[in-house]
């Protein structure tokens, strides 16, 4: 069996991809933070349940 390549991503490259596609929706610089500070809190903040997944 082939060993398959696992990319390596960072959190930061998480919020910029997050920032760039908010940016397309959302004109006003400081509302694209908002929304991607909250999308970043509620993905660490919900992390309970895929933690029981991979258990």
């Amino acid at each position: 069996m082939e060993r398959q390549e696992i990319p390596e991503t960072t959190l930061g490259d998480l919020i910029v991809a997050l920032t760039d596609e908010t940016a397309q929706f959302i004109r006003d610089e400081n509302e694209v933070c908002k929304v991607v500070a909250f999308m970043v809190t509620h993905l660490l903040n919900s992390s309970g349940a895929a933690s029981r997944r991979w258990q």
